[in-house]
């Protein structure tokens, strides 16, 4: 077992202008897109007006600021995000990877972030953050960092790249960054206890959506037996159960296949903000916020993705 434990804490996040679905129809979105949207639950979209590296910018002394760390304290910045064309001049600038790169050291750097590495998740889309705790965990268990900062931001640049029609859902915009320690800091912070990952298997390109489901289903299910193994715990130790914002209705038909009943799943942000690939990350922030956790509750953070899904087991600590 690692010798350290690892926590997270000090997260700060910004979600985009509140857009609403229904007025999509104006924008040459099909009505029937539109109707399907509204009948699951999905009422807006979070659209950023601001140039996302200025957002990023506030996000991270945020949660410097939450954590009482300075810059120079922070050992590694996992920035966690696939909308690389966007992070810069609004995506008006055509930049190479390795500009954007470049340009990606200079904004922390600038933030006093000076003595960090930098490190990426982007390969596992809606399971980004999922990868990016499990190498910050990893980290700071074995002792290779104190202070991780993961930094998680998207921007869709189209209408038509914020459908997610298969999902029956749309994507929206935003930044968050936390904090991952090997000490608890003053006041809230929530202890990682297990983060796992479930790829799926079996799934052939072209294979139909009937197929597609029943093996992201079946290791959604094996997925969470490893997590409640692990823990020696079960759904209804759990107070929460918190899912990516699809819609309504995934989320409750993803909180019973997990084993939760409807109200121990987090509904509060589901439809109001389309589905923000971080959002189990911006869902325990307001968890916290709104003071529905308490002191020893434990939170089951589930992420799905394009290839794999997983679990993280969190319990709060004060």
């Amino acid at each position: 077992m690692p010798a350290n434990r690892a926590f997270l804490h000090s997260i700060d996040y910004a979600a985009g202008c509140a857009v609403p679905v229904a007025g999509l129809i104006d924008h040459g979105i099909a009505v029937e897109t539109v109707d399907e949207l509204l009948h699951k639950g999905v009422q807006a979209f979070a659209r950023l007006a601001r140039p996302l590296d200025q957002v990023i910018a506030d996000c991270v002394q945020g949660a410097l600021d939450k954590s009482g760390l300075r810059g120079d304290a922070i050992d590694s910045v996992i920035l966690v995000t696939e909308s690389f064309a966007e992070l810069f001049d609004d995506g008006r600038t055509a930049l190479s990877f390795r500009q954007i790169r470049n340009r990606c050291y200079d904004l922390f750097y600038g933030l006093g972030i000076t003595r960090a590495v930098l490190l990426c998740a982007t390969y596992g889309g809606c399971t980004n953050f999922l990868q990016a705790s499990l190498l910050a965990s990893s980290l700071v268990q074995q002792g290779l960092a104190r202070q991780v900062l993961l930094v998680a931001a998207e921007r869709f640049a189209t209408l038509e790249s914020r459908l997610m029609d298969e999902a029956v859902s749309i994507a929206g915009d935003g930044v968050a960054a936390c904090v991952v320690s090997a000490a608890p800091p003053a006041g809230t912070a929530f202890r990682l206890d297990f983060i796992g990952m479930s790829p799926y298997k079996n799934i052939v390109p072209g294979a139909d959506m009937a197929a597609r489901l029943l093996e992201m289903f079946r290791s959604m299910k094996h997925a969470a037996a490893d997590c409640y193994d692990a823990c020696r715990m079960q759904p209804g130790d759990f107070r929460w159960v918190v899912l990516g914002d699809y819609n309504r209705s995934t989320t409750l038909t993803y909180s019973r296949l997990l084993g939760f009943p409807p109200q121990r799943a987090f509904l509060e942000n589901v439809g109001q903000l389309g589905h923000i690939p971080f959002d189990p990350l911006i869902n325990l922030a307001d968890l916290q916020h709104a003071q529905l956790v308490g002191d020893t509750d434990a939170v089951l953070l589930f992420l799905c993705g394009p290839l794999s899904c997983g679990a993280v087991a969190v319990t709060t600590c004060q």
